[in-house]
Protein backbone atom coordinates (compact mmCIF):
# COMPACT_ATOMS: atom_id res chain seq x y z
CA UNK A 1 0.00 0.00 0.00
CA UNK A 2 2.84 2.42 0.80
CA UNK A 3 4.38 1.63 -2.57
CA UNK A 4 1.18 2.67 -4.39
CA UNK A 5 0.97 5.88 -2.35
CA UNK A 6 4.58 6.69 -3.20
CA UNK A 7 3.92 6.17 -6.90
CA UNK A 8 0.82 8.35 -6.74
CA UNK A 9 2.71 11.10 -4.90
CA UNK A 10 5.56 10.89 -7.41
CA UNK A 11 3.10 11.18 -10.30
CA UNK A 12 1.42 14.22 -8.74
CA UNK A 13 4.77 15.91 -8.09
CA UNK A 14 5.83 15.33 -11.70
CA UNK A 15 2.54 16.77 -12.96
CA UNK A 16 2.94 19.88 -10.80
CA UNK A 17 6.52 20.34 -11.99
CA UNK A 18 5.50 20.03 -15.65
CA UNK A 19 2.61 22.45 -15.14
CA UNK A 20 4.93 25.02 -13.55
CA UNK A 21 7.39 24.73 -16.40
CA UNK A 22 4.64 25.38 -18.93
CA UNK A 23 3.74 28.74 -17.40
CA UNK A 24 7.28 29.99 -16.73
CA UNK A 25 7.83 33.41 -18.34
CA UNK A 26 9.87 33.52 -21.52
CA UNK A 27 12.77 35.89 -22.06
CA UNK A 28 11.91 39.10 -23.89
CA UNK A 29 12.43 38.74 -27.59
CA UNK A 30 14.53 41.44 -29.19
CA UNK A 31 12.68 43.88 -31.42
CA UNK A 32 13.08 43.65 -35.17
CA UNK A 33 16.48 44.76 -36.41
CA UNK A 34 18.29 44.46 -33.05
CA UNK A 35 21.29 42.21 -33.65
CA UNK A 36 22.41 39.68 -31.06
CA UNK A 37 25.02 41.00 -28.64
CA UNK A 38 24.25 44.67 -29.17
CA UNK A 39 22.81 47.78 -27.57
CA UNK A 40 20.24 48.94 -30.11
CA UNK A 41 18.83 52.45 -30.29
CA UNK A 42 15.90 53.18 -32.59
CA UNK A 43 15.09 56.54 -34.12
CA UNK A 44 11.44 56.39 -32.99
CA UNK A 45 9.56 55.15 -29.93
CA UNK A 46 8.22 51.59 -29.80
CA UNK A 47 11.30 50.24 -31.63
CA UNK A 48 10.35 51.88 -34.92
CA UNK A 49 12.47 53.55 -37.59
CA UNK A 50 16.16 53.13 -38.28
CA UNK A 51 18.23 51.25 -35.70
CA UNK A 52 21.88 51.77 -34.76
CA UNK A 53 23.76 49.14 -32.75
CA UNK A 54 26.96 49.15 -30.68
CA UNK A 55 28.69 46.11 -29.19
CA UNK A 56 31.35 47.27 -26.75
CA UNK A 57 32.15 50.05 -24.29
CA UNK A 58 32.03 53.44 -25.99
CA UNK A 59 33.33 56.67 -24.48
CA UNK A 60 31.75 58.84 -27.18
CA UNK A 61 28.54 57.92 -29.00
CA UNK A 62 27.81 61.39 -30.36
CA UNK A 63 28.80 60.23 -33.84
CA UNK A 64 25.71 58.00 -33.93
CA UNK A 65 22.61 60.02 -34.79
CA UNK A 66 20.16 57.79 -32.88
CA UNK A 67 22.28 57.98 -29.71
CA UNK A 68 22.90 61.72 -30.02
CA UNK A 69 19.17 62.49 -30.46
CA UNK A 70 17.76 59.69 -28.30
CA UNK A 71 14.89 61.63 -26.70
CA UNK A 72 12.05 60.30 -28.88
CA UNK A 73 13.65 56.94 -29.65
CA UNK A 74 13.73 53.51 -28.05
CA UNK A 75 16.57 51.32 -26.74
CA UNK A 76 17.02 47.57 -26.22
CA UNK A 77 19.83 45.58 -24.59
CA UNK A 78 20.28 42.46 -26.70
CA UNK A 79 23.64 41.70 -25.08
CA UNK A 80 24.81 38.13 -24.77
CA UNK A 81 25.57 38.14 -21.06
CA UNK A 82 25.64 41.62 -19.51
CA UNK A 83 23.64 44.59 -18.42
CA UNK A 84 24.68 47.90 -19.95
CA UNK A 85 24.88 51.32 -18.33
CA UNK A 86 24.17 54.30 -20.57
CA UNK A 87 25.29 57.82 -19.73
CA UNK A 88 24.00 61.16 -20.94
CA UNK A 89 27.54 62.53 -21.20
CA UNK A 90 30.57 61.20 -23.02
CA UNK A 91 33.34 59.49 -21.06
CA UNK A 92 30.93 57.68 -18.69
CA UNK A 93 30.32 60.96 -16.87
CA UNK A 94 27.29 61.88 -14.78
CA UNK A 95 24.37 59.70 -13.90
CA UNK A 96 24.14 56.29 -15.51
CA UNK A 97 20.97 54.36 -16.30
CA UNK A 98 21.03 50.56 -16.24
CA UNK A 99 19.44 48.73 -19.12
CA UNK A 100 19.18 45.10 -18.08
CA UNK A 101 20.00 42.36 -20.57
CA UNK A 102 16.93 41.31 -22.54
CA UNK A 103 14.98 44.47 -21.70
CA UNK A 104 14.35 47.79 -23.33
CA UNK A 105 12.78 51.21 -23.12
CA UNK A 106 10.06 51.67 -25.72
CA UNK A 107 10.46 55.43 -25.27
CA UNK A 108 13.73 56.80 -23.89
CA UNK A 109 12.28 60.13 -22.72
CA UNK A 110 13.40 63.42 -21.23
CA UNK A 111 15.83 62.17 -18.56
CA UNK A 112 18.11 60.74 -21.21
CA UNK A 113 17.71 63.07 -24.18
CA UNK A 114 21.07 61.92 -25.51
CA UNK A 115 23.20 58.82 -24.93
CA UNK A 116 26.78 60.01 -24.84
CA UNK A 117 28.51 56.80 -23.74
CA UNK A 118 27.86 53.22 -22.66
CA UNK A 119 29.63 50.62 -20.54
CA UNK A 120 28.87 46.88 -20.42
CA UNK A 121 29.03 44.47 -17.45
CA UNK A 122 29.33 47.09 -14.72
CA UNK A 123 26.37 45.87 -12.62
Amino acid sequence: MNFKRSLAALGMAAGVALGAAAVAPAANAAPAGCASGGLCVYWQADYQGAVQTVYQDNTDLTGYTNFKYALNGAAFNNGNSCNVVVYKATGYQGQGWILYRGTGWNRIGDNLSTIGSNKWCTV
